[in-house]
């Protein structure tokens, strides 16, 4: 994969989701298998990419004070858990129903 071309799937895909405020997942899921990234690895870029996006806003909302920190507090263990509920099946299935 050409990372020009990776850069610039990302660059529209959060163009998009700073536009409209969301669809970063699925422009960037689109843009990347258009290139002939296998829907596994697209999959994984575009969560990876994801991570670091979220967690810059997190922390940029938690320094301006937008954050409830007893609400967070009350999400974070069921957010947790199922988020690695909803990745087990992913990690038990065969290879081939995923690629």
């Amino acid at each position: 994969m050409n990372w020009a071309l990776s850069a610039l799937a990302g660059f529209l895909a959060e163009l998009v989701d700073g536009t409209l405020g969301m669809a970063f997942g699925v422009t960037a899921s689109t843009l990347l298998q258009a290139t002939g990234l296998s829907p596994a690895i697209t999959s994984a870029t575009v969560h990876n990419a994801e991570v670091f996006i979220i967690g810059t806003n997190g922390i940029s909302h938690l320094k301006l004070g937008n954050v409830d920190k007893q609400l967070l507090l009350r999400l974070v263990l069921p957010g947790t858990a199922t988020a690695m509920l909803g990745a087990y099946p992913l990690l038990t299935l065969h290879a081939t129903w995923i690629d």
